[in-house]
């Protein structure tokens, strides 16, 4: 079982990247033997920014114009915050797995119930992004993907004006009704759900809009997945993945990136089993990160 990732994310084609923001630091070194995946994300520019309501993490691939690009916003769920869910969560390495055109963006966001919502205005967000990074967003589409308790931020942007694609890992919770109306409201706006923890409110989803194509399982490579998944305007995906491994084991979450309509980078894909992610030691996790603004590959 393997899928497509980009020949382009090698450590020399860095500098595609770093030449966006006017700068052309050297990436870290890597050693010969790392795992692949380690040597996308590394290939990659990732920032983490100390903004004013918690850290807000960007890595950008390799050869990504925003011309054509997307913009992906991630929300991570309770319990975590930006920085666990970054680094525990493998999200570099997610990201360049598929292999999309776009940047993305992992900003903090509530870690429990009745905390505020970090950033409760997205356009803020991204021009904190844009300014702190140098680099402009991506164009051509701006999709947000959030997982678990993410819910509440999705809630809190359901009025804002670029979002066209949601998609709600586990994260529909008892808010249906809002995201639903959402979705009726234009045309543009499509939704990708999936359901593990929350099947009882994407099953009352289903009823309430009926044109919805449904998924019994996750396909196991991005070519099972039905061609109607990647056109229709509501998904819903039962998923046969627990709660956590729907974000974290390197399946669920770079298949339904695929489903977004973002351009692919590199001609010649670079295969790389799904779920085979690098291990990460514990104590990466809570490891110091460097200062506010600066690119970890430097």
């Amino acid at each position: 079982m393997r899928v497509a990732l980009v020949a382009g994310l090698g450590v020399l084609a860095c500098l595609a990247v770093w030449s966006i923001a006017g700068d052309a630091p050297k990436p870290a070194p890597v050693p010969a033997d790392a795992h692949p995946l380690t040597i996308a994300a590394q290939a990659g520019r990732h920032v983490r920014i100390d903004g004013p309501r918690g850290a807000i993490h960007v890595w950008i691939p390799p050869g990504y114009h925003a011309d054509t690009g997307a913009t992906i916003v991630y929300i991570h769920g309770y319990f975590d915050d930006a920085d666990s869910a970054f680094i525990g969560h493998h999200l570099a390495e997610q990201f360049a797995m598929s292999a999309l055109n776009a940047m993305f963006i992992v900003p903090e966001a509530p870690m429990a119930q009745k905390t505020p919502i970090n950033y409760p205005n997205l356009s803020e967000l991204l021009r904190i992004v844009e300014t702190e990074t140098g680099v402009s967003r991506g164009m051509a589409l701006t999709a947000v993907v959030g997982h678990s308790g993410a819910f509440r931020t999705i809630d809190s942007w359901l009025d804002e004006p670029l979002i066209e694609y949601f998609v709600m890992i586990d994260a529909m919770y008892a808010n249906e009704e809002m995201i639903e109306a959402w979705y009726r409201a234009s045309p543009r706006h499509h939704l990708i759900t999936v359901g593990e923890d929350t099947l009882q409110w994407n099953e009352q989803f289903v009823r309430d809009i009926p044109e919805t194509l449904v998924i019994d399982r996750v396909p196991p490579t991005y070519d099972t997945w039905p061609p109607e998944a990647r056109t229709s305007r509501s998904v819903y995906i039962r998923a046969q993945f627990w709660h956590m491994p729907l974000v974290t084991d390197g399946i669920v979450l770079p298949s339904l990136l695929r489903l977004l309509p973002v351009e692919l980078l590199g001609d010649e894909p670079w295969k790389q089993p799904l779920g085979a992610l690098p291990p990460q030691p514990d104590a990466a996790i809570d490891a110091p990160v460097d200062a506010p603004g600066d690119a970890l590959t430097d």
